[in-house]
């Protein structure tokens, strides 16, 4: 009877996982990708884990470091699309962050008299310190996250760095202990991580997938709450918007805000969470869409134009925004106008 490694859950978990996300349009493109290849290649790993250690297959070992230099960084640029639309393009991305990973394998293949484990120790290391100062980031600064979702998007982050950490963790015991002990410990050891790790995301799994699948009712709860400080200061916000046409300035930020208004920046944020539900970002790419709309409608500027008159600065973000508010991108809509 051929045994099933253990291991291999935690791929079908995590590819079931990837597909679910990879549907999920209202994710922007960039961060599906990046996010969708952190899990596969989660996936591929826990594929050569067990044909490495119940099989005896000697070439899964070979490769298996060339896709584990992939992981951190994949889940790092993932969150980190969800942030703040930065004036770097996805091509600007890829090659900062590509480059190092296609060095750091050419390097693993290079047969030079240093473990792979020590690569991967490397730069594991360093993306894990780049996504923990994710967790610094404010509600405000991803836009792309409605405010319901933040403590979802804060404890998927937390569980990717607890995840993370275990790998380097694993990493450094594994290039400690090769120097004392020989591949047999090491196989040993193996075993009983991809134990742990399968547990781990078992744990994950049975905790994420009602918070993640738990829509925005707390969202009436929070209007509810409102003061009627609150709501005089949303009526203040609104008109500024309305009558300045503040948000078509592509470098307001929240506190910009808060200085017009005179009152702290929380304040603002929290008047804006409560009576919308949204975040500050989304309530303000809601006014950017509606100018968008009109001018996709009224004019025949070129759309990229329209996007910087709207405020946008991303061509991504301003598709996704329009897609989420309207249903459709930029182009669809300027057809379906002339089509009326």
């Amino acid at each position: 009877m051929v045994a099933f490694p253990l291991v291999w859950l935690v791929s079908a978990l995590t590819i079931i996982a990837a597909y679910v996300l990879a549907k999920n349009t209202r994710m922007p493109s960039s961060a599906r990708l990046f996010l969708c290849a952190f899990l596969l290649s989660l996936a591929t790993i826990g594929l050569l884990l067990g044909f490495r250690l119940t099989f005896g297959f000697e070439w899964a070992a070979r490769i298996q470091p060339l896709v584990a230099v992939m992981v951190a960084p994949t889940a790092y640029l993932g969150f980190q699309a969800l942030a703040q639309d930065r004036a770097s393009s996805l091509r600007q991305t890829l090659l900062w962050n590509g480059v190092p990973i296609v060095l750091t394998q050419f390097a693993i293949l290079t047969p030079l008299p240093v473990s792979p484990d020590v690569y991967v120790l490397a730069i594991n290391s360093v993306y894990l310190f780049r996504l923990a100062t994710l967790l610094g980031y404010g509600a405000d600064d991803f836009p792309h996250v409605p405010s319901h979702s933040i403590r979802v998007l804060r404890l998927a982050i937390y569980a990717t760095i607890v995840l993370l950490g275990m790998m380097v963790a694993t990493d450094l015991l594994i290039v400690t202990v090769s120097v004392f002990a020989g591949e047999a410990f090491i196989l040993r050891f193996l075993t009983g991580i991809s134990g742990v790790f399968t547990a781990f995301i078992f744990v994950v799994t049975l905790i994420g997938a009602p918070l993640a699948l738990h829509g925005p009712g707390n969202s009436a709860a929070k209007v509810g709450e409102a003061s009627e400080l609150d709501r005089a200061l949303m009526v203040k916000l609104d008109a500024l918007m309305t009558e300045t046409l503040l948000y078509t300035d592509s470098n307001l930020t929240l506190a910009r805000v808060a200085r017009r208004l005179s009152v702290p920046v929380r304040d603002v944020s929290n008047a804006t969470n409560k009576l919308t539900g949204e975040n500050f970002s989304r309530y303000i790419n809601g006014f950017r869409v509606r100018h968008a709309k009109h001018a996709l409608r009224e004019t025949e500027l070129p759309i990229i134009e329209v996007m910087f008159e709207s405020g946008f600065i991303s061509k991504s973000s301003f598709n996704t925004e329009l897609r989420r508010i309207v249903g459709q991108t930029p182009s669809q809509f300027r057809a379906k106008k002339s089509d009326a």
